[in-house]
């Protein structure tokens, strides 16, 4: 196990678990449709919530570094991480979790029969910590913010409001959360 950390040797800055500690907002959600067995495609389907991701984000949150120092530490991070998986290590990021890999590859009836050749890549792995986890589950609240639906419709009005040269406006629904979803398959209104 190769340890690293997210703060300075002499501790300046937060820890991932005084940042997992404040609320920053709430997830949002939207309801959609999915199958209550996914083995059956004839099986029932149920209402469910599905998170929605308001965008992708590096923010100092009350930390003494700067954007761009922040980001800097974790290129440098990413780039240990790929030379330590590269080197057959597990990673872990005290407070984050643990970062390792498995092997893609083509399957051979005999021991004698399997070579490297067969290996046909990597998957990344990780492992959250435990305490994020129940940092994520004590902590979070949660923001309906419509179908998928109505955000994508509501995205294409403000399309055409641009396009026609219109100020643009909030484009979620009740002018709450938003953003890109994470693919549910039917949207539903509650």
């Amino acid at each position: 196990m190769v340890p690293l950390t997210l703060t300075g040797e002499d501790g300046r800055g937060p820890t991932l678990k005084t940042m997992a500690n404040r609320i920053i907002g709430a997830i949002p959600y939207s309801l959609g449709l999915r199958l209550k067995n996914p083995s059956e495609k004839d099986s029932e389907k149920e209402i469910v919530a599905f998170r929605q991701e308001r965008e992708t984000i590096i923010k100092e949150h009350g930390s003494s570094f700067s954007k761009g120092t922040i980001y800097g530490v974790l290129q440098d991070a990413v780039e240990c991480i790929v030379e330590c998986l590269q080197g057959g290590y597990g990673v872990l990021l005290n407070g984050l979790g643990k970062f390792g890999i498995s092997l893609k590859c083509n399957g051979a009836d005999m021991d004698e029969e399997f070579s490297a050749a067969n290996i046909t890549g990597v998957r990344v792995t990780f492992n959250p910590d435990a305490e994020m986890i129940h940092q994520l589950n004590t902590n979070t609240e949660f923001e309906y913010v419509g179908s998928r639906a109505a955000q994508m419709q509501a995205k294409k009005e403000e399309k055409a409001r641009v396009a026609a040269g219109e100020t643009t406006q909030d484009i979620t629904p009740s002018g709450s959360g938003g953003g890109s979803g994470s693919g549910d398959p039917g949207d539903v209104t509650p």
